[in-house]
């Protein structure tokens, strides 16, 4: 059709219009309008009978012509055909839900009565789940805690409602049920996706996973997707990249050339092979966007990119990073101050003050990482300012750190154990530079002595000694000499030695020299009372509080023939009868028997006593009230 003929043509339609509506507001201006809903299917063949506007008239109301309402981009005109005379309401294509979901336009009649119609198109499961990936590698470290999720990119379904994913299952490759998939619905409606680690992964025993997916909707049937999942065991990655410095600082003039080098830093990884690999990088993210600096990924080294204009900034701020060569690699970030100036010509000048009692250069051995050994205040006459100094500590084997919360001040602080019996002093150098070309410096050494604490205790060369000796040793007799020795330095490493008084040891038969550690007798020893006393001996230092350790000194008496014979009693009394047979005893006791021989009126007797003793009656005689007196003698085996 050509524009005029369009032209005329609208120009006619307006005018019923306009017609229509008068003869509504003069003829039948309070009739309500009408409201009409159809709903069918997407995806139905063109040609389809959607309904019949009739339906949404007053009942009892027929018309014969409709004027119909569409509005542009509403798609009645294209996707619908309307018959104007009979009111039905036809498709001119499939519809397609998830193109449009809903036609909405308004038919008059010829007597002015108007009905709304909306026809709502709806969804059928006509699309599956799709994964954005047919297939997807993971890696996971061994060791990762149970229940630990890792997010996946769910699976995309165009329809609504029931019949969008309704959830996921792995359908292979979980061996050992190792994972568990978790879901949550979003507020977008899509359902999202957890891997979540359901057993104690170890890559030595599996280092690799083949999961099949399935994401599935609601309908029915169910439309499925799949997706491939690739999970690769990794060895644990446990250690982060260490800077020597949290902040580094740098001044540079303005005229410094770009590919000049302005600092390095460096930072470690106690990690093997690729995840003790370290590689920097700048966070462009957070910092120089515009390229001023650019960094070595492997020395560290910061660059000058482009040229500096101290008008226009004179402090660059740099994030740097550090992360390993790991396949999930683990970042530490570092803070680079570069301050731009106009000119050096004065070198900084810094303020050592020791912080200890006296002011000197030292520590205790006993300091905690993070206690504090020296204050270093900074300046720089060239421009009024602190930060424009990087001050740099060296030597002190690691034992020592720098740090400052406003580049102003300087503290060095203990950064790890330190053991005065390993090292008593350290070598340290604080370096202030400057950033000029060329850079000026001041720089001071110092030697940090380690003072003691009595962190040691004194230790004996043995746990126990053995010592022989005879039991007649006179008091005052040397009998061994204990040494216990005490890394500790000055009262904390003076040793003195003790006696453990213990019951049943007669540990009371010695003394020890506080000083010497000599033990000696100290009373007349007994071997028939204790044949091996023995001495607990304590060596105590002077340290506060004082740390002691103990060895035990046993004593071996040597006996002597220094004790006589004693009966248990002086008499002994006993009844014969005087007809009493040659070897009749007569008497048992005094650890033996007595046997009586008759010779011509008097009476001997023969013992039967252990061979080391004897006991010998020297003569025996009846007393005139007829009772044998016999006088005894003890004679021991070695002597009268």
């Amino acid at each position: 059709m050509d524009p005029l003929h369009q032209n005329r043509t609208l120009k006619w339609w307006i005018l019923v219009i306009l017609y229509v509506a008068l003869h509504l507001m003069t003829i039948q201006s309070s009739m309500a309008p009408g409201t009409l809903q159809l709903q069918l299917d997407e995806e139905q063949p063109a040609g389809t009978v959607v309904g019949d506007i009739s339906a949404g008239l007053p009942p009892d109301m027929i018309a014969t012509h409709y004027f119909i309402s569409d509005h542009q981009g509403t798609g009645v005109g294209i996707d619908l055909d309307i018959d104007e005379s009979t009111g039905i309401i036809k498709t001119s294509k499939v519809l397609d839900r998830e193109v449009r979901d809903r036609y909405s336009f308004i038919a008059v009649t010829m007597t002015g009565i108007t009905v709304e119609v909306t026809i709502l198109v709806n969804d059928i499961n006509d699309h599956a789940p799709v994964f954005p990936r047919k297939r997807a590698t993971f890696k996971i470290p061994e060791q990762t805690t149970i229940g630990t999720k890792f997010p996946l990119d769910p699976a995309v379904d165009a329809d609504e409602d029931q019949l969008t994913t309704q959830g996921y299952i792995i359908t292979d490759g979980n061996v050992g049920q190792a994972f568990l998939l978790e879901t949550k619905r979003g507020s977008n409606k899509v359902l999202y996706l957890d891997l979540v680690v359901n057993a104690v992964l170890d890559r030595e025993t599996r280092s690799s996973y083949t999961l099949l997916l399935e994401a599935f909707d609601g309908g029915s049937p169910k439309r499925t997707g799949q997706m491939i999942l690739d999970v690769t065991v990794q060895d644990i990655n446990d250690n982060a990249p260490v800077f020597n410095q949290s902040r580094y600082h740098a001044m540079i003039s303005e005229n410094l050339q770009p590919g000049n080098n302005i600092l390095q830093v460096f930072a470690s990884d106690a990690d093997e092979g690729d995840n003790g690999l370290v590689l920097y990088d700048i966070n462009r993210r957070q910092s120089d966007p515009d390229r001023y600096f650019v960094i070595d990924s492997r020395t560290g080294v910061i660059t000058l990119n482009k040229p500096l204009d101290f008008e226009m900034r004179r402090v660059h701020e740099l994030v740097i990073q550090a992360r390993d060569n790991a396949s999930q690699p683990e970042i530490t970030n570092a803070f680079v101050t570069i301050q731009v100036r106009d000119y050096n010509d004065n070198q900084p000048t810094m303020t050592i003050i020791f912080l200890s009692e006296d002011g000197s250069p030292r520590i205790s051995e006993g300091a905690q990482p993070g206690q504090y050994v020296a204050r270093i205040s900074v300046t720089d006459p060239d421009y009024g300012e602190y930060a424009n100094v990087n001050v740099s500590l060296e030597g002190g084997d690691g034992k020592f750190a720098l740090t400052t919360k406003d580049s102003i001040i300087y503290l060095i602080c203990v950064d790890k154990i330190l053991d005065r019996e390993e090292q008593d002093h350290y070598e340290l150098r604080v370096m202030a530079t400057d950033s000029g070309t060329p850079p000026l410096r001041a720089e001071s050494s110092f030697t940090i002595q380690v003072t003691d604490v009595n962190d040691n205790p004194p230790l004996f060369d043995q746990q126990e000694y053995t010592q022989v000796i005879p039991e007649v040793a006179f008091p005052g007799s040397f009998v061994v000499q204990v040494t216990a020795r005490d890394k500790d330095q000055g009262p904390n490493g003076d040793v003195q030695y003790s006696i453990l008084q213990t019951e049943g040891t007669h540990s009371d038969w010695f003394s020890v020299d506080t000083i010497t550690g000599i033990v000696t007798t100290l009373t007349q020893l007994d071997y028939e009372t204790d044949p091996i006393p023995s001495v607990t001996v304590v060596a105590t230092d002077r340290g506060r509080p004082p740390l002691s350790s103990t060895a035990v000194v046993k004593v071996i008496l040597q006996d002597i023939n220094d004790n006589e014979p004693v009966f248990g009693s002086k008499f002994y009394n006993a009844s014969i009868k005087e007809n009493a047979a040659a070897g009749t005893c007569f008497m048992e006791g005094l650890q033996g028997f007595f046997l009586i021989s008759f010779s011509t009126g008097k009476y001997k007797a023969r013992n039967t006593f252990p061979s080391k003793s004897k006991r010998v009656i020297s003569h025996g005689h009846i007393s005139s009230e007829g009772t044998l007196m016999l006088s005894l003698w003890w004679i021991c085996a070695g002597g009268g």
